[in-house]
Order: C-alpha cells, then sequence, then structure tokens
C-alpha cells in the first residue's frame, strides 16, 4: 500500500464551539510547552520537576482475584526512574474507585495533566468509558483517586464517552481540561469539561458541546489536544468518519480561546472512524508549532499533521508513512501493525523531534521463531520536516538490547520520549506486553549526538517494581 497524497480544505467561515454550564473563569497566563508526550508535554506526578513515568499492566492479579489489573508509576530524579520505589496501584488501593473484579482488566493508562490545578499532574484510567482520575501529590500517584462524572447524554450536560482521550489548556485559564468524544442524546460529537475538575463529585467547571456531525459533516471518533497555533493554548485535532459530506475520512482543527473552540481548518485523509489512535504531538521542523502525529496500525501507516498559525501548516501538506516509502526500514507486509505506537522528542540533540513508531507484530527475522515479535523505527526529523534519510529501527536481537525476538513479544505496543534524569539526553521507552509469557516488559534505549542507540540499553517489568512476577501484560500502554 503506497503512501498517498492528502489535500487540506481551507474553511473560511469560523465557527465558535457554544458552551453550556458554568462558563470559564480568567486565571494565569498559559504556559507553552514543549513536545513529548500526547498533550505535548512531560508528565510530572510529584511536582519535583523530573518527568514520570506510567505503565499498566492490566491482566495483573490483585491479591487472588485474577487479571484484575494494576497500575504502576516510575519517579524520575538525577539518577533516572527510580524503580525500586514506583507507585503500585489498583482498585484495591484505599481511595481507588472501584473493587478488583476476575477478569476486570482495569486499564488503561491514557492521559495526563492536573486536571484540578494544584501543581501536580493527574493520571487518566480510561477502563470500558470509565474513567478514572488518580490525582498527584507531592508524594505522586497515591491512590487518591475519583470517578469522573460523564454526563447523563442531554445538551446541558453531554455524556463524555472513551477511547482517545484528550488532556490539555484549551482556554487558556492555566488547568487543564478534559477532551473526549461526547453523546448529547441525539448525536455524537465533542465533549470539552473545563477544569478545575472537582475532587469529590469528579464534575468540571463547565462543559462544551459541539455537534460535529450536523455542523461539520464529521461523526467524532477521536480528540487529540496540542499546541499547535503556537499561541500557548492547546488546541483540538478531531477526527472521525464523514468529513466535508463526501463520505471520505478526515478531521477537524479546532483553536483553543477563553471563549470556546474556534473551528479553524478541515482535512482529509487517513483519519477515520476509530475510537482509539496512539498521537504524540512535537516540533518536528522546528517552526514553532507542535506537530500532530498519529498511528493507524490497521493500515500499518503514520499520518502526520504540520501545526501553523491557524491549526494547519500553509506550507507542509499532511501525509503519511509505511514501510512502503523509500527511506522507511522493512518492508510492508500486512498485518505488522505499522503506527501500533508513537512517540515524539529530540533523540539526536540537534534541535528537531524525532518521531518513534512501534510495529508491534512486525516478524524480526523468521515466521517460525519471530513472529509478532515487534520493532520501532526511527524518523528524525528536519528544516523540512520529517525525513527518512537516517532512519533506523530496533528490534530485541539490535546489538545490546536485552532478551531476543521471540514468537508474540509485541516489542512497540507502545513508546514514550522522557528525560527522566533531565541530563539533556532523553531515553526512549518501549513497550513489549507479550515477552515472557504475556508477562510484559519495558525496555530503555539510551539517545546521544548519533541517535537512538542500543548500547546500553536495560529492561523491567512488574516483579522489578515489586509487582506480581505472574502474568500482567505490562508495557500495553505507558505514558510520561
Amino acid at each position: 500500500m503506497r503512501e498517498r497524497a492528502l489535500t487540506v480544505a481551507a474553511v473560511c467561515a469560523v465557527t465558535v464551539l457554544g458552551l453550556t454550564a458554568v462558563a470559564p473563569v480568567a486565571g494565569a497566563a498559559p504556559v507553552a510547552v514543549g513536545g513529548k508526550a500526547a498533550g505535548g508535554k512531560d508528565a510530572d506526578f510529584n511536582g519535583d520537576g523530573y518527568p514520570d513515568f506510567a505503565t499498566g499492566a492490566h491482566t495483573s492479579t490483585v491479591g487472588d482475584v485474577k487479571r484484575a489489573g494494576v497500575v504502576t508509576v516510575s519517579y524520575g530524579s538525577a539518577d533516572g526512574l527510580k524503580l525500586s520505589s514506583a507507585s503500585i496501584v489498583s482498585q484495591a488501593t484505599p481511595g481507588v474507585p472501584g473493587e478488583p473484579l476476575d477478569d476486570g482488566r482495569w486499564r488503561e493508562v491514557s492521559a495526563f495533566g492536573d486536571l484540578d490545578g494544584d501543581g501536580y499532574d493527574d493520571l487518566v484510567i480510561n477502563w470500558a468509558e470509565r474513567t478514572t482520575v488518580l490525582w498527584g501529590s507531592k508524594d505522586g500517584i497515591t491512590g487518591a483517586g475519583t470517578t469522573v462524572a460523564v454526563g447523563n447524554a442531554t445538551a446541558a450536560n453531554p455524556k463524555a464517552l472513551g477511547g482517545t482521550i484528550g488532556v490539555g489548556d484549551v482556554n487558556g485559564d492555566g488547568v487543564d481540561d478534559y477532551v473526549t468524544r461526547g453523546h448529547n442524546g441525539k448525536t455524537y460529537g465533542l465533549s470539552v469539561r473545563l477544569g478545575p475538575m472537582n475532587r469529590t463529585t469528579g464534575g468540571s467547571a463547565g462543559v462544551w458541546f459541539r455537534d460535529t456531525g450536523g455542523l461539520d459533516k464529521l461523526l467524532t471518533s477521536a480528540a487529540f489536544v496540542g499546541d499547535m497555533t503556537g499561541d500557548g493554548i492547546d488546541d483540538v485535532v478531531v477526527s472521525g468518519g464523514v468529513v466535508l459530506g463526501n463520505g471520505t475520512p478526515g478531521a477537524v482543527v479546532f483553536k483553543g480561546s477563553a471563549t470556546g473552540l474556534v473551528k479553524s481548518g478541515t482535512f482529509s485523509g487517513l483519519y477515520q472512524y476509530s475510537t482509539y489512535y496512539p498521537s504524540a504531538f512535537g516540533d518536528l521542523n522546528k517552526d514553532g508549532y507542535q506537530d500532530l502525529v498519529t498511528g493507524h496500525a490497521d493500515l500499518d501507516k503514520v499520518y502526520l499533521t504540520y501545526g501553523g498559525p491557524n491549526g494547519m501548516s500553509d506550507t507542509l501538506k499532511p501525509r503519511s508513512y509505511s514501510q512502503a516509502d523509500t527511506g522507511v526500514p522493512g518492508i510492508e507486509e500486512p498485518g505488522d501493525e505499522f503506527g501500533s505506537a508513537v512517540a515524539i522528542g529530540d533523540t539526536d540533540q540537534d534541535g528537531y523531534d524525532d518521531v518513534i513508531i512501534g510495529a508491534s507484530y512486525e516478524t524480526a527475522s523468521d515466521v517460525a521463531t519471530t513472529a509478532k515479535s515487534g520493532a520501532i523505527t526511527v524518523l528524525r526529523g528536519s528544516a523540512s520536516g520529517i525525513t527518512t534519510t537516517g532512519a533506523v529501527t530496533f528490534t530485541q536481537n539490535s546489538k545490546s538490547i536485552p532478551s531476543t525476538s521471540e514468537n508474540d513479544d509485541h516489542f512497540g505496543a507502545a513508546a514514550a520520549v522522557l528525560d527522566s534524569d533531565k541530563d539533556g539526553s532523553p531515553e526512549v521507552y518501549v513497550g513489549g506486553n507479550g515477552e515472557d509469557g504475556y508477562k510484559g516488559r519495558v525496555w530503555k534505549l539510551l539517545t546521544g549526538p548519533t541517535g537512538v542507540t542500543g548500547t546500553g540499553a536495560t529492561s523491567f517489568h512488574l516483579g522489578t517494581l515489586g509487582g506480581s512476577t505472574g502474568g500482567g501484560n505490562f508495557g500495553y500502554r505507558i505514558a510520561g
């Protein structure tokens, strides 16, 4: 399947997203953030200034409850992640809503941000459209949690649904907001629940809802939050089904503002109706605007949209990448799931963010022994955007990477880039939930002026952090 050139349709009419309930409250000036994770910043759950790292293990046993699921948080420090003092939280932990259930598979690590405005990032766990926020504190993630009030599917209180969840400050008041697809009792659209979120009720300071089907000819399936316009206020990219009235899948960009989301641009392409896409924001061409990369594993592609003052670049067209493109390592084969994970960060210290792409069903060497063992690919940023020049790929068979590629390891199921020790050289973290018979593992790959390297790579699993040494699917979803 060859790459598709994607067109951008300018939208002249400006439409403001209406809001209901409590109006936004003026607050501190917004702070622009750099590109690392899906929300464009690093997670800091204990407020010490070092990035932290969250991992899910949704089939881990809790007490005697099988496959109930846990979430772990490892905290950054001057010496890197402190694995020996990680938080391990489940629905058996005091303060966490609910209780562990057989085959409950409590999951999944979905997003983070400061939803209550207390200065500590909070962790969003999305589980079958029942979403929990685990609150950050000076001690990190301790178990204090609240179920998000999802609404009752009315015009005044639309229901916030599961799937791809975005967290960011879309009204510029200094407090992060909770963004997802929603339903008002009549149609699917975009739901924005404004921070600060109430830690007792899970309610929000206000609600915005947009009927994207009626107003934009787009049936919302996913929402991505990041500052593509470079104005210090986060924007929302909404993807979904029928766009431009012609049945073509596509997306709409809405600029964030104090009074609502302003429709900025519409484009067609790989965006389609699916409720989960891995995503990441970062400045790939160093022009001051965050760019959006999403993974489309069912199509074995990643899709890239460059940011600009109106939400999308006026000069760089959205486009896709696959293993069929010149310079991208590997051979495009159906089912490799190229795009099963995406992450962004400057891995070679040249000032341009780079893209890490997971292909969790890639065969490393031969079908008999390494089917679905997985791989990651690194595409570098440049002044003209992403380039395939110098692209590299890694598997567990790559030099110095711990373990070896085996059937169903799924190395590349998840990925993140963060500088946990703040030494200027970020680490690349790769999840492989099928490792060791689906116990799962996370690998840490180092970076430097020459880019990502296997030299000095290490790995850890749930048992390393003090959790169960049995099954767990550790590394299936990660955030940092």
